[in-house]
């Protein structure tokens, strides 16, 4: 039977009018709780989930883990007594490691220690490090990799420098299951590259290494850009003019009526200039309606050069499809910094590098993030080779 020592909190409070007040006793124990018991072991990628029986104890408060995970480095991990198992994570291998379970009562008395062997799987970090793909793009490089599992990683992107030193370009925190990202603003000149994945255990993955030269690249300038208003092409409301897709604001922008029954719906602009298309930068609309309302969630960007048949969809070339991801997955309505981030800075689409030079454009839009036949877009930047 456990030993018992009871404290009684007494206050006197000894101002005129008040009454004396006892509070609940509070029962401390000596004796340790039972150990868990039946300890079942599932391994998982870079952890493990350890089933158990919890002990009979009536004052029984959580059960910890006790284990290291990394240069010998102590960390623990705790499951409350609604619970029968213990998730353990942010293993950067496969190694067997033994894990010490203790049961813990109110009174913070220990169990005797149960011992569990544990061999995680690959972890998540050497996983999506395998995937990494390292290549050449317009003003710099562009990386690749896949994370099914939506893990939170870091892409750190490295290049030597002249004291043949890797210093760090750029760091890309993700969760997305198609992950891709481009640094810029690189001369073209020849470079030594590296990248490599860390989780937030810093577990880093094998490094991948590359000399990659980037390719030419320009911002189109847009002041030489012209709204065009071509038969077909959607009117503007609510005040929200085509230029205003290309006036450097990102607090004005294009919107289209709502509730007009057409759909899709396509703007077109004039480059000023004749060039090939790399990439382009589209800015939805932000401050709480990023991934909602009327921004584009799919849309296509056309080309063409035929000045004198813009309203011929016949000589019209597709170039890039674009469609928007929300880097977090979460519900409308819901954002996570991540999203918020990514709206931010811009969302790049890829144009392919077989299509043609053009001089027109014209953005065709798909769908919107609520489903309707309207949308809105703050602010677009083109970037290629330009055509003196």
């Amino acid at each position: 039977m456990k030993k018992k020592i009871y404290i009684v909190w007494l206050i006197a409070l000894c101002m005129t009018g008040c009454t004396e007040e006892k509070r609940p006793e509070i029962v401390i124990n000596t004796e340790p709780p039972k150990p868990v018991t039946d300890v079942q072991v599932t391994n998982i990628p870079g952890g493990a989930i350890l089933k158990y029986q919890l002990p009979d104890d009536e004052d029984l408060l959580y059960v910890k883990a006790a284990y290291s995970y990394k240069d010998g480095h102590q960390a623990e991990a705790r499951s409350s007594l609604y619970c029968d198992s213990i998730k353990i994570l942010g293993f950067g291998t496969e190694d067997v490691r033994t894990v010490e379970l203790r049961a813990v009562d109110r009174s913070n008395n220990e169990s005797a220690p149960v011992s569990a062997t544990i061999q995680p799987l690959e972890p998540p970090v050497n996983t999506i490090g395998k995937t990494l793909e390292l290549m050449p793009d317009f003003g710099g490089v562009h990386l690749y990799w896949k994370n099914p599992e939506r893990a939170e990683i870091s892409v750190i992107l490295e290049k030597e420098d002249n004291n043949n030193e890797y210093i760090p370009v750029e760091i890309f925190y993700s969760t997305v299951v198609e992950g891709d990202a481009a640094s810029r603003g690189m001369d073209t000149i020849p470079g030594n590259f590296r990248v490599y994945i860390q989780d937030r255990w810093e577990n880093q993955s094998t490094v991948l290494e590359g000399t990659l030269t980037p390719l030419f690249e320009a911002q189109f300038d847009r002041l030489k850009f012209q709204a065009l208003y071509i038969d077909g092409d959607e009117p503007t409301a609510w005040g929200w003019v085509l230029p205003q897709i290309f006036d450097g604001d990102l607090t004005t922008g294009f919107h289209t009526a709502q509730g007009t029954g057409r759909w899709p719906q396509w703007v077109t602009f004039d480059l000023g200039i004749k060039g090939k298309i790399s990439r382009i930068k589209v800015w939805q609309r932000q401050e709480d309606w990023e991934f909602r309302h009327g921004n584009l969630k799919h849309f296509e960007i056309w080309g063409t050069n035929e000045v004198n048949q813009l309203a011929d969809w016949d000589v019209w070339t597709m170039m890039i499809d674009c469609v928007s991801v929300k880097p977090s997955g979460l519900p409308m309505g819901q954002l996570s910094d991540e999203d918020r981030a990514a709206v931010a800075g811009g969302e790049e689409f890829i144009c392919p590098p077989d299509m043609p030079a053009v001089r027109y454009l014209r953005l065709k839009a798909l769908e919107n993030w609520s489903g309707g036949d309207f949308f809105h877009i703050m602010e677009v930047e083109v970037y290629g080779q330009v055509e003196e």
